[in-house]
């Protein structure tokens, strides 16, 4: 509502404005938010667009991603998954290079997160013997067990959430119906229970 007043406020009125500010929003690569589908220049109604709704889910999907990692393993842990999405298969060494650190530092980040799932680990070997001194180790990102990874990480921190929620409500059950019931009890008692209950309300 407050959008369509400032935009009818404008010079041009409601229609022209919001055919411009489409135009605008199409113009953006990194996601792409809006296509247009029909020009707006000329067009009786101010041309045609599109939500490229797909392209927003996997940018907020990603996000959700690099914000996990960068949470549980560092920025550069982050980075490192996001190289391996765009490139695919590569050496510890290359993957050290793209992400400006050293190769030391580089291997055990890929260990951590290989350990927790988050990256794999493709052996080949050149002869038939199965030499690992003469075999090469590519790191990937298998989008699929990523994604299941992410999703089955949050679904446990959700769990902890509600369990730790549950065992406050069940803990501080008396204190809270003190807080409720205002005027029931000493008033600096009562006072430590509302900010108690105030506590616990906002999280």
């Amino acid at each position: 509502a407050e959008t369509s007043k400032t935009l009818k406020a404008k010079v041009g009125g409601l229609s022209s404005n919001l055919s411009t500010l489409l135009v605008q929003m199409s113009n953006l690569q990194y996601p792409t938010i809006v296509t247009e589908v029909e020009d707006a220049l000329g067009h009786p109604k101010g041309g045609k667009f599109e939500i490229c709704t797909r392209q927003l889910l996997h940018c907020f999907r990603d996000r959700i991603v690099h914000r996990m990692l960068t949470s549980h393993h560092g920025l550069a842990a982050a980075r490192i998954v996001s190289i391996l999405q765009m490139k695919g298969h590569c050496e510890s060494d290359t993957i050290a290079d793209d992400a400006l650190m050293p190769a030391k530092e580089a291997r055990e980040i890929l260990h951590k997160l290989h350990k927790t799932g988050y990256v794999d680990l493709c052996d080949m070997h050149l002869t038939k013997t199965h030499n690992s001194g003469t075999a090469i180790y590519l790191w990937e990102v298998k989008q699929d067990r990523l994604y299941k990874n992410v999703m089955r990480n949050l679904c446990t921190v959700l769990l902890n959430l509600r369990l730790r929620r549950m065992h406050e409500v069940e803990a501080g059950s008396e204190w809270m119906s003190r807080a409720k019931d205002e005027g029931q009890s000493e008033e600096n008692e009562n006072e430590e229970d509302k900010k108690r209950y105030l506590a616990f309300c906002t999280g």
